[in-house]
Formats: C-alpha cells, sequence, structure tokens
C-alpha cells in the first residue's frame, strides 16, 4: 500500500513539473517570469498610467478650447390691436442654429499650480512602485526557486537514509534468523524504516506543492533547476555594521520613498483646498455664427449673424454649500494618516533591514557551522558502522548515527539557501535589489 502511494506522489511531482521541461538557472527563471508573472504585467500596466500623470500636470496650464452648436426650430403666434382699433393677429416660424468657438486660457489658478505638482509627484511614485514590483517578483521567483531545491534535497536525503535503513532492516533479519542478534534489533529497524516511508510521502507532497507554486509564479515547470555546487563560500555583509545598513534603507528605500511621496501629496492637498477659495482670472476669446431662417428671418429669408469677443474672466468663490471646508478638514485627516503611515513604514524598515542583515551574519556563521557538524556528523556514522561491526555498537546506535547525518545535511541545505534569500532582502530593504543581485547568485550555481 505504501508503494502504491508512493508511485502516486511521484507520477503527480512528474506531471506537476511537466513531460518537457528544460533544465534552467535562477535567471533564466526570473527573464520568464517577467513576461509570465500577472502581478507583474500589472504593475507595468500601473506604470504606463501613472506616467500619464505628468501629461495631465501640463494641461493643466495649456488653452481649453470648445465648440457648441445648436439647432432649434420656432413657432410664434401674436396678436394686438391696430391703430384703427382692429384686431390683429400673426404667426411666424422658421429654424434657428450657430456655433460658437471658445478657447480658455488660464492666467492665474492658485490650485492649479497645486494640482500640478501632485500629478508630478504621483508620476514619479509610478516609477517607485514599478521598481518596488520589480524587486518583489526578485524575491517571490528567488523563494520558489529555493523552496524546489529545498524540497528536492529534503526528498533525496529521505530517499538515501530510506536506503540506509532498509539495509540494516535486511541485515537485521538476517542475524535474527541466524541466531546473532535478537528480535529487538529487527523491531527497532523495522520502526524507522516505516517512519522513513512516512517522510518520504511527505517529502514527494512537499515537492509536488513547491513545483506547482514554482510554475504559477514563473511560468517555467519546476523541474531541472540549476543547483547549488557542494561548496559555497557565505560571507558575512559587507560593510558588517548594521548602522550603515539601517541608515541606507532610511535614505534609499522604496517603501519609504513611497510613503514620502503620499505624504508629499497629502500635505498638497490641503493647500489645494484652501487655495480654492481665491479668485481664478482667466483669458477668453469666442467667436460665433447664428443662422435665422424662413419665418424668423428678415423679409422671410434667410439672414446670419456673427459675433467675436476677447477678454479676461475674473471668477470669486464666495460659497460653496460647505464643500470646500469640508473636503479642506478630511485632507488634514488624511494627512495625519500619511503621517502614521510614513513613521510605521520607517519602522518596518528597519526591522525589515535588521532581520536580513542578521540573516545573512548568522547564515554566514551557521554554514560554516554546520559543514563541520557534517564533517562530524561523518565521521560518527562511520565510527559507529565500525563499532557495530566489532559489537561495541547496536543496530539502533547506527540507525540513530545514519539520522543525524542526513538531518544535518538538510539542515545545511537550507541554511544555504537561507542565506542567499537573506541577501537579497537585505539588498531590498535599501533599495538595491536589481538584476545584477540575481546575476551575481546565478553564477554560484552549478551548472
Amino acid at each position: 500500500m505504501q508503494r502504491y502511494a508512493i508511485r502516486a506522489l511521484s507520477l503527480a511531482v512528474m506531471l506537476a513539473a511537466g513531460s518537457h521541461a528544460l533544465a534552467a538557472d535562477l535567471l533564466q527563471v526570473y527573464q520568464e517570469a517577467k513576461k509570465y508573472d500577472a502581478t507583474y504585467a500589472g504593475a507595468e500596466a500601473a506604470l504606463r498610467a501613472g506616467q500619464e500623470k505628468a501629461n495631465q500636470a501640463r494641461a493643466l496650464w495649456l488653452p481649453q478650447v470648445g465648440l457648441d452648436g445648436n439647432y432649434t426650430h420656432a413657432k410664434t403666434e401674436s396678436e394686438g390691436m391696430t391703430a384703427a382699433g382692429t384686431t390683429a393677429s400673426g404667426s411666424a416660424s422658421g429654424n434657428t442654429y450657430g456655433y460658437t468657438v471658445q478657447a480658455t486660457q488660464p492666467i492665474y489658478r492658485a490650485s492649479s499650480s497645486v494640482g500640478s505638482s501632485q500629478l508630478q509627484e504621483q508620476a514619479r511614485l509610478a516609477e517607485v512602485s514599478f521598481a518596488s514590483a520589480r524587486q518583489d517578483l526578485i524575491l517571490r521567483v528567488a523563494q520558489a526557486y529555493f523552496d524546489v531545491l529545498y524540497a528536492q534535497d529534503s526528498l533525496e536525503y529521505v530517499r538515501a537514509q530510506k536506503d540506509a535503513v532498509s539495509q540494516q532492516l535486511a541485515q537485521a533479519k538476517k542475524s535474527f534468523e541466524v541466531g546473532v542478534a535478537t528480535i529487538t534489533d529487527t523491531h527497532e529497524a523495522q520502526a524507522k524504516y516505516d517512519a522513513i516511508v512516512a517522510s518520504e510521502i511527505a517529502a514527494l507532497n512537499d515537492l509536488a506543492v513547491k513545483q506547482n507554486a514554482f510554475l504559477q509564479v514563473t511560468g517555467v515547470p519546476g523541474e531541472g533547476l540549476s543547483v547549488l555546487p557542494g561548496k559555497m563560500a557565505a560571507q558575512p555583509p559587507e560593510p558588517a555594521d548594521m548602522n550603515v545598513w539601517l541608515k541606507q534603507a532610511e535614505q534609499k528605500s522604496l517603501a519609504i520613498d513611497s510613503q514620502r511621496g503620499t505624504l508629499a501629496i497629502a500635505e498638497a492637498e490641503i493647500d489645494r483646498y484652501r487655495l480654492l477659495r481665491q479668485p481664478t482670472l482667466d483669458l477668453v476669446a469666442q467667436y460665433g455664427e447664428t443662422w435665422n431662417k424662413n419665418g424668423l428671418a428678415v423679409a422671410r429669408g434667410a439672414n446670419n449673424s456673427s459675433n467675436t469677443s476677447i477678454g479676461v474672466q475674473l471668477n470669486i468663490p464666495i460659497f460653496t454649500g460647505g464643500a470646500t471646508s469640508s473636503k479642506l478638514r478630511e485632507s488634514i485627516a488624511l494627512r495625519d494618516k500619511a503621517q502614521f503611515d510614513l513613521e510605521a513604514t520607517r519602522r518596518s524598515t528597519a526591522q525589515n533591514t535588521k532581520q536580513a542583515y542578521l540573516g545573512v551574519e548568522s547564515g554566514a556563521a551557521q554554514i560554516k557551522a554546520l559543514e563541520q557538524a557534517l564533517v562530524s556528523a561523518q565521521s560518527s556514522l562511520d565510527s559507529t558502522k565500525l563499532g557495530k561491526e566489532v559489537g561495541v555498537r547496536t543496530t539502533l546506535d547506527l540507525l540513530n548515527a545514519q539520522q543525524q547525518y542526513y538531518s544535518t545535511k538538510r539542515d545545511l541545505a537550507q541554511a544555504r539557501y537561507n542565506y542567499l534569500l537573506n541577501q537579497l532582502r537585505l539588498s531590498a530593504a535599501v533599495g538595491n535589489l536589481s538584476e545584477r543581485d540575481v546575476e551575481s547568485i546565478n553564477n554560484k550555481l552549478a551548472r
């Protein structure tokens, strides 16, 4: 039954990876994700929309030209007394149509100056938001990539341990049959074997899940990915001073930059509503023509008239029903919210920077420690095998030594992936994460 479950899960992993999977490295996968990921595509669309804000800012000071046209059919009836004292009546009907072209050039609009600066800042924030989306994609791709590699490693170690325990189980059964060992050794080996089979099923399931998540982010099957070599240099952050990184994060973090821009727009909104109370002055030019036909025209024929005007138009707001005052109070409250959001973002960025810095620093030390622990675990396993052969160690001792060895290998693999991810997170925290970082890690992968 267990064999059937393992085979079914193995088949699921193969199907999730795809029957035509090609080997790919981290950089290739990232390039594919840029074309596939819907979140990143949405960020590109948002960037194009945001860039239009700059055009809208310029449009606030450019002339506005409009064309109005009209057509009317009218009928009039009249009745009155003549000089002779008789009653006279009459009627007339006809068509009236015309057009008017009007151009307005703003001369003084204080609120438009503020609105223009807001739109320019929104255009800049679109660039910041897209840069943040690019960093987020790098982190998501790297996380998914290393999740697949770690799941593969875990399955490999479980299967290697399963093979080793299987050999011990067969040997324990044989030794019991010939009377040189007790049934206890067999039971201990069988218990270990059954537990490892369960672990293998869990590892297969986890690999299928991670490969599917990888496919959802990148559009690339999670099979045949380039892996890390057996040895990898791990160094602490450079410079090795957390305060330097915190200062860089305060100055260059995209999250903080975005929130600063949001605060600037909120502050400008207060000024805009205050300035809406000031007069506006526009230059207005107008030209129009009107035609009257049939009974509405002179001598019941057709006639037309035209008019041309140019001048300035002054508008003085007096009362808007309280809407402007309400909007002003609302903008003040939103400014206060933006200030608190900025402070929260500063704190969150500082925490993320510290966490990533310590992750790289402790990760480098942990990798070195686990590499030495792996050497020790290998020595312990070798000596335990020898001790069992000469009768000073039990089967359980050997099984525990094997478990410790593979557990250390798994811990070392996870430490290496976490170290690389924390390097990327640290670069993102200070606003420096780019494709160069992907290339740097990609160069460490074994082809």
